[in-house]
């Protein structure tokens, strides 16, 4: 006999309240749930002990009264919310006042122990001993105490009061417990709420076996919040934190995660600022070079410079070198001369932008604009120099204007190295200052001209990385080989070449600026090159080999040798890829000057606040520790002061030792930068070399400082071949798909709109800061003169060029260095040549789309911060207190750094990407990860900021003011808007508008690709009726965020009418959630996809993921050639740019109507409007269940044979088993195949919805050979697993081969029943029938051979009603297995008759139950 208990009809959902409103009715709802559960936990302890009814009156007239009920009830959102609000309110509350009331009470036990704290602590512990309220300050005071000195058993009291209460709340405020349902319904276990009974006790057990789970979910998600607040705020500014468990967060979890990773905050800010001046420096060169670069072009027209002509090459190398010289001229074509003044001009100088030659002419102006100092001044062009230059330009039929214009550039940036040569001269003592006088001019043009190709290496510019031909290689041997032989050397050309290369593996460039050294390459040349004297030499070896030289050491002047006049520094120039080339002098020279002197100065700035600090944290130790601890120096000068300042051991902080060629220079010693520096040196008598060697800091400042917190593929062989055959085709393929993807460019533009909605702006709404951002672009033309000032600003505030995506694909292409191990590719070297002005363009472009919105959110934070403080009434100059709690001076520098800080956290930033999330790129899997990384990181921001500005609170003219309040609610509405409402209006919309139920929405996500299930879809119909969507998600750059959230919607959804609780599926749903959230950085990149799809081995072998074949393995159908030229196709598609795909499916929809052309191989037919609305992401797909079926069926196909095989693989092992374990097999089996017809049941039910008939749905089913199938599946019933007598038999051979029962033969009866049972089961339930094993803990049979004279195991049950009575002892000449299988032949251990009534009285669940009997 079957006992089944029906289950809940599915309800109809229509005219649903929006997922937005239902979730807010549910915080409504959740609130008045508190009180019921209260008041009915009340009610049900009266019923228990007067037999009473009044819970069920409870809840009737709270039904009655709560107005959000209804509406919290209409959608999964809103159930969710209401559930979360609660338990999670009165929860949060209990586990807070649980943990305060325990500290209080461990504090008041130990109270001498906190009291000797002294200070503001001790006084804050007495009032709280005393039961007064406490402030804010004060309280953090008290927790600070108790944080730093409770024992370790201390905290885990308070922390388990905590969560002991929380639970306690949780169990007392749920007002129905059987509709929350617990984790025990998903698991089982002594939580699992029991179901269907109706008395006042069972409603109090099941609260408390709520409030026991609720008990342990408290202190896990106590924990997790703890855990979380400690990462995101650490106490131990500057210093080790504190404890193992602190420390071990600290330094293993949260710098893995946080932007500053292992450094502390002032030098990860310090670092950035460095980066953001060179960038900005840079970037001023960069347009000076542009600028000339246009010029020249308007000398050459267009199609003469395409044209490629040899003497139009020639011409325009000629001006460049002739143009290089004059930037260079002063004292003669091609030499700089520097001027000196021991004057510099002051703040007020600078602001009034004079020239200090002409100030430095009137005493009264010198007194006025400068100030003592340091000043390199290479003043203009020469009149005669610049004379030539104009004519030279005039003869090319150049205007009066572009020889202005091309040497006001020119002349700018002259004053620019100035500049920066000035600040570098102004660090150095008299000494060192007088020989860089003497020997600067010597130098500088070989420092700032140092332009050689092989010095280069643009990461983006792919295979671009110079490499000397072997052409070159070959010349250049000939001419070693000229050279040697002139002075009786005889060299072969492998040795020769052997040379010539090592020149070119050696060669570097002089790290920094060193007065005294050469600024000449330097690399490894044999002596026989450098030689003046080319007299006849004994064959010396010594000769041959290489040793270091500079440029300078090889003489100038030609060598004739046989009739050919040979320059020998000229061969080794050409070897390395001079370019007389004034651009790439601009760039290169500022370059390498800027990214030395930022540097220099932001180890300054370092190094000063670091004193400052050790002053203010000498004072608060001397104070007796009073208040909160400052922040600990950055560096400190012994092991003795590391201790004192940084706490910890030895293995925490290290001494930073720069390696020597990264020191300023051995001869260029610098003043001390600051009162405490002067002292300790006058002390030690030591040089400043570099202001922070030999300091002591703590590790991970070390490491950030000399730049080895970086990740890095290795130098050997299989880690380069790694890089080149794996991470170079994922980098380009990522470059691709992004950077030379047209269509792409518009999607980026128009999503990072996003990022100012989030925070509250209305995007374009503000036509200032559109103009603004418009003309700060760094694209075409590049900006206006203002723009590009304005542009620099923001590079040195770290707001622009910091474009996430755009900043893995240069990491990754960095870490690739292709080529450097494996050989290069001429041919494509020439063509990316040929291409890199359009690629250099995609990627400027690229940048500029995600700065526009960067600029834009600057503007606005700006303009808002003005507004508020304007409105409050504090005033420039006034000081206050801001939002960190300092006290600062509002100016309107602090304004824009705080504008600059907010777009830095709150929009993606690949500058505060940590270090561990960048090193990802280096695995094969993920895609661009460091930007759901900083989705999830600005998100939490942004709510976080909100949150701050609502409560911020701050005394302006002698009142308390809220300045911020209204920017907060903003942003917080912006957040909500573009996250929530927006997407969820847009589904409305489209359901409204094409009157698409809820019930065909829910249909269509069975029909849509994998990556868009848990995506937002905007359903559409097309003209025939025909449901299409539009996956929003493409477009939706919060999409990282929201989707997790829509998965666990999705999964309670799937859930909801079982009756197991919201509970339970809403942790299922939390589990894919996680795995969506993980899903960005742990799937296969565009590349290894690709190469996954071809690969026959641990591949699929000729198939994509979406099952889309690639080529047939069967070498009959595509012989091996032709699976090599499809394979090698699709790696190709995987690399190709230009949106290829989507180019092809544009050009199919622009042909006529009667063409054939306007059908893909498959088919398809292309609508133009909705192809160019996919170029906005915006392309809508249609959903075509038909055809879709098929790849259903095949999965059905392959989950109903692995479901089958579940039974064998268990109980055919071959050892021995038991009627039990084929029991529990045969169970599973069945459990496994009633969730593939399950689902295949609900596509075939979807499919119906979604307009498939029942006669397109029965043959693609009897075409696949599943007629039988069919006819189940389609009357929603299911069928149980039949076990073959092919497998029965299988069953004998082994129980024979093992001398052993026939297991199954006992459990046949069962499986029977069991069968039977199953057989009425219906596929419209939401879960498999909850089946108890009868064979379950019976005492099993010692199977063993025995002696003739055997005692049999004791019955369970003598007296059975089917069975025999035995007992005594059995005399046979049998082993005891047969001697078993006899005594019972038809009752399988005699005791299956018990647990069937066992069975029966534990089938209590209501749901889907079936027991035997």
């Amino acid at each position: 006999m079957v006992t089944r208990l029906d289950v809940r009809p599915e309800a109809e959902e229509n005219n649903d309240p929006s997922t937005f409103l239902s979730a807010l009715a549910g915080i409504g709802s959740g609130l008045f749930k508190i009180p019921e559960g209260f008041v009915s936990l009340g009610a049900t302890l009266i019923d228990l002990g007067a037999g009473t009814d009044k819970a069920a009156e409870v809840e009737e007239f709270f039904a009655k009264i709560n107005p959000f009920d209804e509406y919290a009830q209409a959608t999964t959102a809103g159930k969710i919310t209401e559930l979360i609000v609660n338990i999670g309110v009165p929860g949060g509350i209990a586990f807070k006042a649980g943990n305060q009331i325990a500290k209080s009470a461990l504090i008041a036990k130990q109270s001498g122990k906190y009291l000797d704290l002294g200070g503001d602590t001790s006084k804050a512990i007495q009032k709280k001993l005393k039961g007064t309220k406490l402030t804010k300050p004060e309280k953090g005071l008290v927790d600070e105490a108790f944080r730093t000195q409770a024992t370790g058993l201390e905290k885990t009291a308070a922390f388990g009061a905590g969560a002991g209460l929380g639970g306690v709340a949780e169990g007392v405020a749920v007002a129905d417990v059987e509709e929350a349902g617990s984790f025990g319904d998903l698991i089982g276990g002594p939580t699992e709420i029991v179901r269907g009974m109706e008395t006042p006790e069972d409603e109090l057990i099941n609260r408390l076996r709520f409030g026991l789970e609720g008990t342990v979910f408290t202190g896990i998600l106590g924990g997790l919040g703890t855990t979380i607040k400690r990462l995101r705020h650490q106490k131990d500014k500057g210093r080790v934190a504190n404890g193992k468990f602190n420390k071990f967060l600290d330094e293993k979890v949260s710098a893995s995660f946080r932007a500053r990773g292992k450094k502390t905050q002032p030098v990860f800010d310090g670092l950035n600022k460095s980066k953001g001046m060179v960038d900005a420096d840079v970037n001023l060169a960069e347009n000076a070079a542009f600028d000339l670069d246009r010029r020249i072009n308007k000398l050459f027209p267009f199609f003469k410079r395409l044209s490629n002509n040899a003497d139009t090459k020639k011409e325009i190398a000629a001006l460049k070198s002739d143009l290089n010289k004059t930037l260079l001229s002063d004292g003669g074509k091609g030499k700089l001369k520097p001027s000196y003044y021991n004057r510099k001009l002051n703040e007020a100088g600078r602001k009034a932008g004079v020239d200090l030659e002409d100030v430095l002419k009137n005493e009264k102006l010198t007194a006025k604009y400068t100030e003592p100092g340091f000043t390199v001044n290479f003043g203009r062009i020469n009149k005669t120099i610049e004379q030539d230059f104009r004519n030279r330009i005039k003869k090319l039929g150049g205007s009066k204007e572009i020889q202005d214009e091309m040497l006001f550039n020119m002349n700018g940036i002259r004053g620019y190295w100035g500049k920066m040569f000035s600040q570098y001269g102004d660090r150095l003592d008299d000494d060192s200052l007088k020989m860089f006088k003497d020997l600067f001019e010597g130098k500088v043009n070989s420092w700032l001209d140092s332009g050689m190709e092989l010095f280069k290496n643009d990461p983006i510019n792919m295979l671009k990385r110079y490499k000397p031909s072997s052409q070159m290689i070959s010349t250049t041997a000939r001419q070693f080989q000229a050279i040697a032989g002139k002075q009786g050397i005889k060299l072969n050309s492998e040795t020769a070449e052997g040379l010539v290369r090592e020149v070119v593996d050696t060669a570097k460039l002089e790290k920094g600026f060193k007065i005294q050294s050469s600024s000449d390459p330097y690399f490894k040349l044999p002596d026989f090159f450098v030689s003046k004297s080319f007299a006849k030499r004994a064959a010396d070896m010594d000769l041959v080999t290489p040793k270091s030289y500079s440029l300078k050491d090889i003489p100038e002047g030609v060598v004739k040798v046989d009739g050919v006049n040979i320059d020998r520094r000229k061969v080794i120039l050409d070897l390395l890829g001079k370019t007389d080339d004034p651009m790439s002098t601009v760039i290169t020279g500022t370059n390498k000057l800027a990214t030395l002197l930022r540097r220099n100065q932001v180890y300054d700035d370092l190094l000063r606040w670091s004193n400052k600090q050790r002053v203010l944290y000498d004072e608060w130790l001397a104070g007796g520790k009073q208040g909160p601890a400052p922040e600990a120096p950055i560096f400190v000068n012994s092991e003795a002061e590391a201790y004192k300042y940084f706490g910890g051991s030895k293995n925490d902080w290290k001494q930073i030792r720069f390696d020597s060629a990264d020191l300023v220079d051995r001869k260029g010693v610098l003043k001390p930068v600051d009162d405490v520096e002067a002292a300790l040196f006058k002390e030690t008598d030591e040089k400043i070399l570099n202001p922070l060697q030999n300091k002591f800091a703590l590790n991970g400042n070390v490491e950030g400082i000399l730049g080895n917190d970086k990740w890095t593929i290795g130098d050997g062989f299989g880690s380069q071949l790694y890089a080149n055959l794996i991470l170079y085709p994922k980098a380009t393929s990522q470059m691709a798909k992004t950077v030379l993807a047209p269509f792409t460019h518009a999607r980026n533009f128009l999503s990072a709109m996003a990022f100012a909605g989030a925070n509250g702006l209305i995007p374009l709404a503000d036509k200032n800061a559109v103009r603004q951002a418009w003309n700060a672009l760094q694209i075409g033309g590049r900006g206006s003169k203002a723009g590009n000032e304005l542009y620099q600003k923001l590079l040195r505030l770290g707001v622009v060029n910091s474009n996430v995506r755009l900043g893995d694909l240069q990491r990754l292409l960095g870490d690739v260095n292709f080529g450097s191990t494996l050989s290069s590719f001429r041919g494509l070297n020439k063509l990316l040549g040929t291409l890199s002005r359009g690629k250099k363009f995609a990627q400027d472009l690229y940048t500029a789309e995600d700065d526009f919105w960067k600029v834009f959110t600057w503007f606005g934070e700006t303009k808002r911060l003005e507004k508020a403080f304007e409105k409050v009434g504090l005033k420039l100059g006034q000081k206050f207190t801001d939002i960190a709690g300092n006290e600062v001076r509002l100016t309107q520098e602090w304004i824009e750094q705080e504008a600059a800080n907010l777009v830095k956290n709150q929009v993606p930033n690949y500058a505060f990407v940590s270090e561990f999330v960048k090193g990802l790129r280096m695995f094969p899997m993920g895609n661009f990860v460091s930007f759901p990384a900083e989705i999830l990181r600005t998100g939490t921001n942004i709510v976080s900021r909100s949150l701050d500005e609502i409560f911020y609170t701050t005394k302006i003219n002698g009142k308390d003011v809220k300045p911020f309040r209204n920017i907060g609610l903003s942003r917080l509405t912006g957040m909500a808007t573009t996250t929530a409402i927006l997407p969820y209006a847009a589904v409305s919309a489209g359901q409204m508008a094409y009157d698409v139920s809820k019930e065909e929405l829910d249909a269509m996500r069975r029909y849509v690709a994998d990556w868009s299930k848990n995506s937002t879809l905007i359903p559409l119909r097309d003209k025939d009726g025909k449901l299409e969507y539009i996956d929003f998600s493409h477009m939706n750059a919060y999409d990282t965020l929201t989707r997790p959230i829509q998965t666990v919607l999705n999964a309670v959804q799937e859930g909801e009418k079982d009756k197991d609780g919201i509970m339970s599926d809403f942790l299922i749903g939390l589990g894919r959630a996680t795995s969506e959230l993980g899903e960005p950085f742990i799937s296969e990149s565009i590349w290894t996809e690709a190469f996954q799809d071809i690969s026959p081995i641990l591949g699929r072998g000729g198939r994509t993921a979406d099952g889309k074949e690639i080529y047939n393995p069967n070498p009959n159908i595509d012989p091996y050639g032709t699976q090599v030229r499809k394979s090698i196709a699709h790696l190709v598609e995987a690399q190709f740019p230009l949106n290829w795909n989507q180019m092809k499916r544009i050009g199919i929809a622009m042909k006529p109507v009667d063409d054939l052309g306007r059908f893909s191989e498959y088919g398809e037919e292309y609508e133009l409007g909705n192809e160019a609305a996919g170029i906005i992401g915006m392309r809508s797909v249609k959903v075509d269940p038909k055809k879709s079926l098929n790849f259903k069926i095949t999965d059905y196909k392959k989950g109903i044979r692995a479901a089958r095989n579940l039974f064998t693989r268990e109980t055919l092992k071959g050892g021995p088993i038991t009627a039990e374990n084929v029991a529990d097999a045969y169970i599973n089996s069945n459990r496994a195949l009633y969730g593939i017809n399950r689902e295949m049941y609900k596509d075939i039910e979807a499919a119906k919805i979604l307009g498939t008939s029942d006669d397109d749905i029965a043959e693609s089913m009897f075409r696949r050979g599943e007629r039988r199938a069919y006819g189940y599946l389609s009357e929603g019933m299911f069928r149980p697993f039949r076990v073959s007598q092919q497998v029965v038999n299988l069953f004998q051979e082994q129980a024979d081969k093992l001398g052993v029962p026939n297991a199954f033969e006992m459990a046949s009866d069962i499986i029977a029943e069991i069968q039977e049972a199953l057989s009425n089961v219906t596929l419209k339930w939401d879960a498999f029938p909850e089946l108890i094993n009868p064979f379950r803990n019976i005492p099993q049979p010692n199977l063993g051979p025995v002696q003739n004279t055997t005692a049999l195991p004791p019955l369970p049950n003598p007296n059975l009603a089917t069975g025999t009575q035995f007992g005594g002892n059995v005399t046979t000449n049998v082993d005891q297995a047969s001697q078993y299988a006899n005594l019972w032949p038809q009752d399988s251990y005699g005791q299956i008759n018990k647990n069937r009534v066992q069975a029966k009285a534990l089938n209590q669940r209501p749901k889907t139950n079936i027991g035997l009997g």
